[in-house]
């Protein structure tokens, strides 16, 4: 289980968390894998989740008082190396980037920055932000059998990371497991003498629309994505295989029948798909990890899968369509109800794979100013991950421990939001969308705003 739900209060307080994580992260050096890598010219795929420290220091202990008067750094101090960044031919077309400080909300720096760019994973951003500003993160989400005569029936709660067996109650994704639904179902239906059923499954709470618009054949058939169905094995990784699992809610109740069977109960008909009645009876549960565990997981790995599972949760709690279109809306509406203009944003997806997606650098600026100055936004600071440390941030070329933030590539498209402490301590927010950059050149791109990144990590620019 993650254990990076540390909920402070102030910037001063969230500058310390990239300050410590620095000293963790060199520490942890010899006990976290190599580093994944996020060179591949295609978008990022969901790599496996990177362990961390098991075990936290205590919140007094990484939590020291910084000074909030810190140097505010100038536009002239920063502007040379905005132009520079804009004018490197790694990059293609001129980026669009904004700085702001954290505290006062200020614009420091503004190149372009209310241009509607293809924002590629920085997407992913808005979809935290609605999911913290509507959803009870503590909540889990069931997966339940329900019995109607000697008809049963499994019911999907929008758990897509389900073990096929039994679950790790330490475990993130697997928590909940088929196998521990089986044993408690098999155990009901002993108890009162049925030994055999029909078994049907209800996965109607999400739309089954296998894509959305703007995503291409190659983010299925090159993992990058599952269809988004109310239930599924591991996210539908299917061991030995690149494309993920095509039917993930079928593959689960298919699973689930053999359970019964291996367990002594005759499942004479289906699985097949149907609704489940009003009247009939659940018999059994098991539950997903908590969805700030989830959060956590789907942005520090750029999950899309899991990414996309949120967006229709907060189309579910808006009374929208569990669609991608409904989640699309439910997302915006969610961070337009936090006080935010998302004037000239649309949405195909809430995951940010979609070539149609159109989000400007200054909307990831100002949801990234909300969520420092707001608690309730701040485990949406939390989930992003730490530079040198976990997830999409693990191998880039940040200084360790100091920058949190959420990576985006596509084809075309290399983009990064999120926070930086200057070097007199100053708590920066940028943004920045490269969504012209040549065939084949994200790694050098990125090369480029990382490079960027570090001068305002750097900074002494008052």
């Amino acid at each position: 289980m993650r254990t990076r739900r540390v909920l402070v209060g102030g910037v001063g307080a969230l500058v310390a968390i990239g300050l410590v994580t620095g000293y963790v992260a060199a520490d942890a050096r010899g006990l976290v894998p190599g580093p994944f890598t996020t060179d591949a010219p295609w978008p990022e795929a969901e790599p496996f989740p990177t362990p961390t420290i098991s075990t936290p220091l205590p919140a007094a202990a990484v939590l020291p008082s910084l000074d909030d008067s810190a140097p505010v750094p100038t536009a002239a101090g920063l502007a040379d190396a905005v132009a520079a960044l804009r004018a490197r031919p790694e990059v293609g077309t001129p980026p669009g980037l904004i700085v702001v400080d954290a505290a006062s909300g200020d614009v420091l720096a503004d190149a372009d920055a209310h241009a509607a760019r293809l924002p590629a994973s920085t997407t992913k951003v808005l979809t935290a932000a609605a999911a913290v500003s509507t959803l009870d993160l503590e909540a889990t989400l069931p997966t339940t059998a329900r019995l109607d005569g000697d008809t049963l029936y499994l019911v999907g709660g929008g758990d897509m990371a389900l073990a096929a067996g039994a679950g790790d109650p330490s475990a993130v994704l697997g928590r909940a497991g088929l196998g521990d639904l089986a044993d408690r179902t098999v155990a009901a239906l002993q108890a009162a003498g049925t030994t055999s059923v029909a078994l049907r499954f209800d996965d109607t709470l999400f739309d089954r629309t296998p894509r959305a618009q703007g995503w291409s054949e190659i983010d299925l058939s090159g993992g990058f994505v599952a269809p988004i169905q109310a239930m599924g094995i591991m996210l539908g990784v299917v061991d030995g295989q690149v494309r993920r699992d095509s039917t993930p809610s079928d593959t689960a109740a298919e699973t689930f029948a053999q359970a019964l069977r291996d367990r002594g109960i005759e499942v004479r008909e289906g699985p097949s798909r149907s609704f489940v009645p009003d009247g009939a009876t659940e018999v059994a549960r098991v539950e997903s990890a908590p969805l700030v565990d989830l959060l956590d997981l789907a942005m520090a790995d750029s999950s899309n899968t899991l990414t996309e599972v949120f967006g229709r949760l907060v189309a579910v709690d808006a009374g929208l369509p569990a669609t991608f279109e409904g989640a699309a809306s439910g997302v915006l509406n969610a961070v337009a109800n936090l006080g935010i203009d998302v004037t000239g944003t649309s949405l195909a997806d809430t995951s940010g794979l979609s070539s149609l997606n159109r989000i400007s650098p200054r909307l990831l600026a100002d949801v990234l100013v909300k969520a420092a100055t707001d608690p309730q936004l701040r485990p949406l600071v939390v989930a992003l991950p730490v530079a040198g440390l976990e997830g999409t941030l693990a191998g880039r070329s940040l200084d360790d421990g100091l920058v949190r933030a959420k990576t985006g590539t596509l084809p075309s498209v290399v983009s990064l939001a999120g926070y930086t402490p200057t070097a007199d301590g100053r708590l920066l927010v940028f943004a920045v969308i490269a969504d012209g950059v040549p065939t084949a050149g994200s790694y050098a791109a990125r090369l480029e705003i990382d490079a960027w990144v570090r001068s305002l990590t750097a900074c002494g620019c008052s």
